[in-house]
């Protein structure tokens, strides 16, 4: 047990291993889930530091999910204004953290995205739209016009396996106008 975050609770480290034993139980494996959120809220690395394990002053990032080494590439030019705050075109830690709770997650059992239809607004990069694919989800990700064109690069490189059994597909959406009838 330690304390962390700026509660200074105690909290049980985890430590995840890919490939190790299988949860003894659901429980334990929702245990598993839980605790780790419970330790993303708790440790809150962008009050500290933003972006603790995304490194924004680079351009690619690589993380193993789904059995496949993605690549994810960031914009330079959002790169070269960064400023506190900058949202467009860059990784952050939360989309890491989701798309690995989405993978745990299928992997534990605990959710099923095979064939469901999602939408993914808002989609940056991609990473989270491309976990979900490669968990068999039909996925729409989406973005305004001056975003889609990385989009669509990071979904073109990390989507061309030919196991792939989930599709993704990159839409432009602005907030306020109307959406295109296959969002709806």
């Amino acid at each position: 047990m330690v304390k962390l975050g700026s509660y200074k609770e105690n909290v049980r480290l985890l430590m995840v291993v890919v490939g190790e034993s299988e949860p003894e139980s659901e429980s334990e494996s929702e245990s598993a889930t839980e605790e780790t959120m419970l330790l993303w809220g708790i440790q809150q690395p962008t009050l500290s530091k933003p972006n603790t394990f995304v490194s924004q002053s680079s351009l690619q990032l690589r993380i193993d999910a789904c059995g496949h080494s993605l690549s994810i590439l960031q914009s330079p030019s959002s790169l070269l204004k960064s400023k506190p705050g900058v949202t467009e075109l860059v990784m952050w830690d939360s989309g890491v953290v989701l798309g690995k709770f989405l993978e745990h997650a299928v992997d534990a059992g605990m959710l099923l995205l095979q064939g469901k239809k999602m939408i993914e607004l808002g989609s940056g990069c991609g990473l989270v739209g491309c976990i979900a694919a490669l968990l068999d989800a039909q996925v729409i990700l989406t973005d305004l016009p001056d975003r889609l064109r990385l989009l669509k690069k990071n979904v073109e490189t990390n989507l061309r396996h030919g196991d792939l059994k989930g599709s993704a597909v990159v839409k432009e959406l602005t907030w306020g106008d109307d959406p295109d009838q296959e969002l709806i």
